[in-house]
Parts: C-alpha cells; sequence; structure tokens
C-alpha cells in the first residue's frame, strides 16, 4: 500500500527547495526526464524497487544513469530518497510533484480523449466547453481512445464534458432496455 502523505510530503518538500534555488522549471524538466527514462526502462525501475539491492548500488546506478543530465540538486534529492530507502515511491513523488508545479504556475491542465490526434486549431476549439472554467495557462493533453468510437471527452479537474458516441449509444441502449409496455393500453 503507498503511503500517500509521505509521497506528498516528499514531493512538496522538492517543490520548495526548487523554488528556494530557483530551479523550478528546471526541478521540473529533471523530474520529467526522469519519467521518461523510467517509463522506458522497465530494468531500472526493477532494480530501483527491489528491497534486496544496496542503496549504494542504487545510488551509483542513479549517478551513472543521469549524472550530466539532471541538475545536482536534482540529484540530491534522489539520493535522499534512496538514502531513506524509499526508492518505489519515486514515480509517484514525480506525479505529484507534477500536480504541484502546475498549481505553482497556474497552469491548468486539460485532457481531451479522441480516436484520432487532432491538431492545435481543433484543440482550441473544443476548450470553448470548459475555459469559462478555468484560470491561468492551459496545457492540453490530447489522448487517443479507439473506445469511445467517434466525438470527444473533454476532463478538466472533476469536471468532464462527454460528446462520445459511445456515451450516447450506452444512454440509448439504457433507454431502450426500460420496459415501456404499459398494461391495458
Amino acid at each position: 500500500m503507498k503511503n500517500v502523505l509521505l509521497i506528498r510530503r516528499y514531493a512538496k518538500a522538492f517543490l520548495e527547495y526548487s523554488i528556494e534555488n530557483k530551479m523550478v522549471d528546471e526541478g521540473y524538466a529533471d523530474l520529467e526526464l526522469m519519467t521518461a527514462t523510467l517509463n522506458e526502462h522497465r530494468e531500472l525501475r526493477n532494480i530501483l524497487s527491489q528491497p534486496f539491492v544496496p542503496k549504494s548500488k542504487k545510488e551509483n546506478i542513479i549517478k551513472k544513469v543521469f549524472q550530466g543530465q539532471i541538475s545536482d540538486n536534482t540529484l540530491k534529492f534522489i539520493d535522499l530518497i534512496l538514502e531513506k530507502n524509499h526508492p518505489e515511491i519515486l514515480p509517484d513523488i514525480i506525479v505529484i510533484y507534477r500536480e504541484l508545479y502546475n498549481e505553482y504556475k497556474n497552469i491548468a491542465v486539460v485532457t481531451i480523449t479522441t480516436v484520432v490526434k487532432i491538431d492545435e486549431q481543433r484543440q482550441q476549439h473544443l476548450l470553448r466547453f470548459v475555459k469559462h472554467k478555468i484560470k491561468g495557462d492551459i496545457k492540453i493533453i490530447n489522448k487517443i481512445d479507439k473506445r469511445i468510437i467517434g466525438g470527444f471527452v473533454i476532463n478538466y479537474l472533476d469536471y468532464q464534458y462527454d460528446a462520445s458516441v459511445y456515451t450516447k449509444l450506452r444512454n440509448l441502449e439504457a433507454l431502450f432496455t426500460d420496459n415501456l409496455y404499459v398494461k391495458g393500453y
């Protein structure tokens, strides 16, 4: 079971450290690079999460993989996580840091799910459904999901605008499965 409070505490501490050292954007870029690397290399993730691999070996691996690619301050933060024996929560810390970073920079993340990738002009056109709810800059994530059949789904925080064909078909199915027959007519 993941310790959400611990994960949030580490992510918040790194954001505060980044703000103090005027490296908020650099810290974000470093963690994004780490995310991409960890997602790409399953073996690296496995080594970091294994309890029988010594901390010193994990630290050496991290330094060899990331030294020169990420800042020394970020490496110190990763060393701290390894020192406290919490390498398995590193991907979760990065996710929470991303949320805190967006909040700090006043960036609203809007996810638009479609069947095919859409261009910038179409994305801006679809934003009209949620623009009234957003303050600050907008970052659009275009997800591809063939299951929605057609149309689009827009998610922003806890708001969802669902104009997908899948949902419309599901609603029609629910409508027709009700027995509308009234005896006596």
